[in-house]
């Protein structure tokens, strides 16, 4: 069983692969960019041997003193350099102060002229 350059494995809520289930195993086309989006935004950067560029600088970005430009700058660039992503259409921060709980949310247009939202949740 092959697939197509653009298909992905689909991941199970707790963001592990999925099995048993052949090719319904696998996103393709815009659910597939929406996952590889995702993905690489949970990702850090120099962690993955096959792509060190691959992912987020979170560790450099959000020490003290967050240069928000500067995150909203990467996050914006991984989001673009993802295969199939034409644009980005908005893109928000919240920052819970108390909490230290951050939401960065993106919406983007992808090659298929689909327009998606992912959201990333961390802690700062």
């Amino acid at each position: 069983m092959t697939t197509d350059t653009n298909s992905v494995r689909r991941l199970d809520k707790n963001h592990d692969w999925t099995f048993g289930q052949g090719m319904n195993n696998y996103a393709t086309e815009s659910e597939s960019i929406k996952q590889r989006v995702q993905t690489r935004l949970w990702s850090f950067t120099n962690d993955w041997f096959l792509d060190l560029e691959h992912g987020v600088p979170w560790l450099e970005l959000m020490g003290r003193n967050v240069d928000w430009s500067k995150l909203e700058k990467e996050v914006k660039n991984c989001v673009l350099r993802t295969d199939g992503v034409a644009s980005i259409v908005d893109y928000s921060t919240d920052l819970d102060v108390d909490t230290r709980k951050l939401i960065i949310q993106i919406e983007y247009q992808d090659i298929y002229y689909q327009t998606n939202t992912v959201t990333y949740q961390g802690e700062v």
